[in-house]
C-alpha cells in the first residue's frame, strides 16, 4: 500500500494496527450539507409563492425607487433578505450542534458572495438561459454544499492511524498531515461516542498529552495567584496566557471515528503500561 512506502519505523518497531474512520463516522456534517442543499430547493418554491402573491407585496412598493437602482424587483429583495435570515440560522444551529465554528463563516461566505454576484448581475444586467438572476444563489448554495461533502469523504479516506509498539502515527487533511506521540508522552485516554457511535460501534479516541495535563495543573496553581491581584493589576497578557491554558484540546490528538474504539483504547492502554514498566 502506498503508505507503507513513505512510513519509515524506527528501530525494532512494529506495526499493531492499521486504522481508518467509520465510513459512517462524518454523517453529521454530510447530514448538515444535505440539509443545506434540501433548503436551496426549498427556497425555490418559496420564490414562486412569492411571485405568485406578488399583490400582497403592495406594502413594500416604495421600496421600487431604491432597488430600482440596482434593477432588483421587490420579489428579489425580500427573497435576498429571508434567504439570509434561514443561512444564519443554519450556520448557528450547525455550530451549535456540531461544535465547529467554521460552519458560521462558511454559510456567512455563502450569502455573501451569491449576493454580490446577484447585484453585479443585476447592475450590469447579466443574464443567464433558463437560470433567474435571484435562483443564482441558491445555485451556489446547493453546489458548494455538494462540493463539501465530496471534500468531507475525501477527507475521511485519507484519514490514516498507524498504531505501532513504539508510538502513534495520525495522518490527516487533505494535504496529507502527519502527527505521532509516543506512549510515555500520554497522560490520558478518553473515548468519546454518540448515540448513532454506539448503535454501529465507531468513536473517537481522546490521547492526552503530558503537556496538556502539566498545563492543567499550572492552571490550578497560577489562579489563586491571579485572584490576589486587584482588577487593575490583572493585565490584558496575564489574562490572555490564562485562555491559552485553557484550551487543552490545543495538544490533544484525536484518533476520529475509529471503528471498535473501546478496544482500540485498551490495546493503547497495554501499550502504554508496558512503556511505563519499562521506563521503570
Amino acid at each position: 500500500m502506498s503508505w507503507r512506502r513513505d512510513l519509515e519505523l524506527l528501530h525494532d518497531e512494529e506495526i499493531d494496527m492499521v486504522l481508518k474512520p467509520h465510513p459512517l463516522s462524518f454523517t453529521r456534517y454530510h447530514a448538515f450539507f444535505f440539509i443545506l442543499i434540501l433548503v436551496a430547493f426549498l427556497f425555490q418554491r418559496f420564490y414562486s409563492l412569492l411571485e405568485e402573491n406578488v399583490s400582497l407585496l403592495s406594502a413594500f412598493i416604495s421600496l421600487d425607487a431604491v432597488l430600482s437602482i440596482v434593477n432588483m424587483k421587490t420579489v428579489d429583495a425580500i427573497f435576498l433578505v429571508f434567504f439570509w435570515i434561514v443561512m444564519i440560522i443554519s450556520g448557528w444551529i450547525g455550530t451549535r450542534l456540531l461544535h465547529r465554528k467554521m460552519l458560521m463563516l462558511y454559510v456567512v461566505l455563502i450569502a455573501a458572495s451569491s449576493t454580490l454576484l446577484e447585484v453585479y448581475w443585476s447592475i450590469t444586467r447579466f443574464e443567464i438561459a433558463f437560470i433567474q438572476r435571484s435562483h443564482v444563489k441558491l445555485l451556489l448554495l446547493a453546489g458548494t454544499a455538494i462540493a463539501s461533502m465530496a471534500l468531507i469523504e475525501i477527507y475521511r479516506r485519507r484519514c490514516l492511524y498507524i498504531v505501532t509498539n513504539r508510538r502513534i502515527i495520525i495522518r490527516k487533511g487533505l494535504i496529507l498531515n502527519e502527527e505521532e506521540i509516543t506512549y510515555d508522552q500520554i497522560s490520558h485516554i478518553r473515548v468519546r461516542q454518540g448515540i448513532f457511535g454506539r448503535i454501529f460501534n465507531f468513536g473517537t479516541v481522546i490521547l492526552i498529552s503530558m503537556l496538556d495535563f502539566e498545563s492543567e495543573e499550572s492552571l490550578y496553581r497560577e489562579i489563586p495567584e491571579l485572584l490576589k491581584q486587584s482588577e487593575e493589576e490583572i493585565s490584558d497578557k496575564n489574562l490572555e496566557e490564562l485562555s491559552l491554558k485553557r484550551l487543552r484540546s490545543k495538544n490533544q490528538l484525536l484518533l476520529s471515528g475509529v471503528p471498535n474504539p473501546r478496544r482500540v483504547r485498551v490495546i493503547i492502554g497495554n501499550r502504554q503500561l508496558k512503556t511505563k514498566e519499562s521506563l521503570a
